[in-house]
């Protein structure tokens, strides 16, 4: 590069010195011909110099590969020569000095991280019990990825944060759901399993919807809103709860666990025929014609594994069935019975819907409070004195609730998905 520039000035400085048809050199081209040399002279110099550093550099890298071979010949010199020694062996040292030199650790830390890797532990369990009952029960709408670890707050359990894929029909992805908690609602009368999702999200094509109730704050220094409330139910009828129950006794209701239905305090027969004439006086003045098909049987207040069908007067049809694992009888103020439901459901033809928030009522508001109330019934009176003889065993947990198929005609329902 160099020397291709000090020639283009070479020729350009003799170019100019030679007058045209062989003239004399004209002034102004003298001195661009001494300007020329001043540059060329000025290009040779620094030719000269930067070759000079050329030089240099490389010696220095000569320099510098001579001593780092240098070092290493040296470094397998000195370990050739520790090999030549023979060390001796050295004794064990004391027990004493093996535990001095152990940290102790702190009880507590250690009983925390135990309990911590056990509550892991079940975590994983819960998302493979929930992958496999959904599976079994024919749910391909939904695919957990992760379902948190197991919470407690006010006596309840639930697990979370819940992460999950929707799919099609197909099996394709279309979209991500979200929640902060996930919990159960089982009914053993009812056949029935809710899961239910709290403060969460459902994700399609890149756009968030809240749960039912739910709103979407937006969130200081992040591009996403944050959402808060809502519920999403996700509803499984004709199901066996037993294994449910078995898998994941942490997120149902405590009551659930015990199997016993009947705690042996009242006459199960004459309380059935009681309750039964009272729904009749009822119906006679004025209100709905509900009946009394099945009682499981009474734990404290509670009417356990019940169901109450509303029948059509003229053609003795059962319009609607409630199906509930408790059920208490409430005088109102304002007069009338309230019947109280958890943990249920309601079917009216073939469409089945579980209580809203696990809860439904039956109003009777023509139903003579005082009639209620000089019947003993549980929830309204205390128990009556039985003789030991009289007494009977509590009675098992069936699974199949009670019918009365002589007097309530009902058409055959198909399974709800």
């Amino acid at each position: 590069m160099i020397a291709a520039s000090i020639l283009a000035v070479a020729l350009a400085a003799q170019a100019p010195s030679v007058a045209a048809d062989g003239g004399a050199a004209v002034p102004g081209q003298d001195q661009a011909g001494s300007a020329a040399a001043i540059e060329l002279e000025r290009l040779r110099a620094r030719e000269s110099e930067l070759l000079a550093r050329i030089s240099a550099l490389e010696d220095q890298l000569r320099s510098e590969r001579a001593r780092s071979l240098q070092r290493q010949e040296e470094w397998v010199a000195f370990t050739r020569l520790l090999q030549g020694f023979e060390l001796p062996a050295l004794p064990e040292p004391p027990d004493f000095v093996a535990e001095a030199l152990v940290v102790p650790r702190d009880p507590a830390a250690e009983a925390l991280e135990r309990a911590e890797a056990a509550r892991r532990w079940r975590g994983t369990q819960v998302a493979a019990s929930l992958r496999t009952l959904l599976t079994a029960e024919s749910v391909r709408g939904v695919d957990l990825l992760e379902v948190g670890l197991i919470h407690e707050h006010q006596g309840r359990s639930w697990t979370g944060p819940v992460i999950a894929r929707l799919l099609d029909e197909r099996g394709r992805m279309v979209g991500m759901m979200k929640a902060a908690r996930l919990r159960l609602e089982v009914s053993r009368s009812s056949r029935s399993v809710t899961i239910i999702l709290e403060d969460g999200y459902e994700s399609r094509a890149g756009v968030r919807r809240p749960f039912e109730g739910g709103v979407a704050v937006p969130s200081q220094g992040e591009a996403l809103s944050e959402v808060r409330g809502g519920r999403q139910r996700i509803y499984l009828g004709a199901v066996d709860p037993e294994p449910w129950i078995e898998a994941l006794p942490e997120l149902v209701d405590p009551v659930l666990l015990a199997r016993a239905t009947d705690d042996g305090l009242w006459d199960l027969d004459d309380l059935r025929v009681q309750i039964v004439r009272l729904l009749h006086e009822a119906a006679q003045a004025g209100d709905p014609r509900w009946r009394l098909v099945g009682l499981g049987g009474v734990r404290g207040s509670d009417l356990r594994d019940v169901q109450f069908a509303e029948v059509d007067a003229v053609t003795g049809r059962a319009q609607r069935r409630v199906f509930a694992d408790s059920a208490r009888i409430r005088i109102r103020p304002s007069g009338g019975v309230e019947l109280q439901f958890e943990g249920g459901s309601v079917r009216r033809g073939t469409r089945v819907a579980p209580f809203l928030a696990g809860k439904y009522r039956i109003v009777l508001p023509r139903a003579r409070a005082e009639d209620w109330r000089e019947v003993s019934l549980p929830g309204l009176a205390a128990p009556p004195v039985r003789p030991a003889s009289d007494s009977k065993e509590p009675a098992s947990d069936s699974k199949e609730p009670a019918s009365d198929s002589k007097e309530i005609v009902e058409e055959p329902v198909a399974p709800v998905r």
